[in-house]
């Protein structure tokens, strides 16, 4: 656990270089980048699908029901005699490029997001585990950019690229375009609206509805709560009110640029299908692809209550992604006969 305390340390510490000497921002955005691509490149057992991985690049246990761009990946690598260990690094460094890219097309001030990134346990720390789909979501995060400035081909290839590593791509691969074309037309109260109600169907219990509708069904295993894992309700509250705070803050203050409501509007779309299917881990994972975009959202807020002086903003802030982190932290620490657990952390390069 002392690893990943000193990663705090380091990353936030980075942020603040940058922010006392902007001049650093792009030296030090880069330095976030390679910081992660080390840790999450190079780590040994480390994510809880570890072992799949390694049986499926060795002995094809999956080729039959695997993407095909995965599957393309891993062919390509076995044709060479690459380690295994390579395809993690693979994985690992484009997922963190991408991202790193995604950034870099919203925003100029990069350090906070990245760091962000960094403090989110199901982006970061989720990417150890799963490794497919974090890719996905990174490509989505980034392509969405180009659906921005109108370039078309450009987002239908990479958002192609992304649904053939993992097939949950196609939800985003929609719904962004849903929401570049009508998003225009949503306000705030709208968004509050979607929230609340939302969070009174899904702790009415919609996914024992929807296990009804499929019970014959093959996607019955995406809606059965027989192995389900309840999201709490008391992280449904907090990332409720943040999303609630997020909303009021660009309510009040408006947007710096025309491309942050979109983001806002894709970001409450995490909140949304968390609030609803909370009762599916399956489900309840596609909204990572929304909420990757909170990074750039928060990290405005956050600077602009540094210059504030807004201490209870702050604070909240700091409470908000540092608890869970070291939750999850703690968490999978005190699991037991747990294999490739993200602790201790292990390292090729400390071998």
């Amino acid at each position: 656990m002392t690893f990943y305390i000193l990663l705090v340390v380091l990353v936030v510490g980075l942020f603040f270089i940058a922010y006392k000497y902007p001049t650093t921002e792009k030296a030090i955005s880069l330095t976030l980048l390679g910081i992660i691509i080390l840790i999450g490149g190079f780590r040994d057992r480390i994510g809880w699908d570890y072992n799949s991985y390694t049986n499926w690049y060795l002995y094809g246990t999956r080729d039959d029901g695997l993407e095909f761009g995965f599957l393309g990946i891993m062919q390509v690598f076995r044709y060479l005699n690459f380690d295994y260990h390579f395809l993690f690094f693979f994985f690992s460094f484009f997922t963190y490029v991408f991202a790193y890219l995604g950034v870099t097309r919203y925003t100029k001030k990069s350090s906070l997001p990245l760091v962000l990134y960094v403090l989110i346990p199901v982006l970061f720390l989720g990417s150890f585990t799963y490794i497919r789909q974090l890719l996905s979501v990174a490509i989505a995060f980034y392509a969405f950019s180009f659906l921005l400035d109108k370039k078309y081909l450009n987002y239908f290839l990479l958002m192609f690229v992304g649904v053939s590593i993992h097939y949950s791509c196609l939800l985003p691969f929609f719904f962004f375009f849903i929401v570049f074309k009508w998003g225009e037309g949503i306000n705030s109260c709208h968004l509050y609206v979607l929230m609340g109600i939302t969070f009174i169907f899904g702790q009415i219990g919609v996914i024992h509805w929807l296990g009804l509708l499929f019970k014959d069904s093959h996607y019955l295993f995406y809606v059965s709560t027989k192995f389900a894992i309840v999201t709490p309700l008391l992280k449904l509250l907090v990332i409720n009110t943040m999303g609630f705070l997020i909303i009021c803050y660009y309510d009040k203050c408006g947007f710096q640029h025309p491309h942050q409501k979109y983001l806002l509007l894709l970001y409450v779309c995490s909140i949304l299908v968390l609030n609803l299917f909370m009762e599916s881990v399956e489900l309840t994972r596609l909204y990572i692809y929304f909420r990757i975009f909170e990074i750039i959202l928060v990290a405005e807020i956050f600077r602009a209550a540094l210059v504030k002086k807004r201490f209870w903003l702050i604070g909240f802030v700091c409470c908000f992604y540092l608890l869970p982190y070291f939750r999850a932290i703690h968490i999978d620490y005190k699991m037991e006969h747990k294999k490739s657990k993200l602790t201790p952390y292990k390292s090729l390069l400390f071998k």
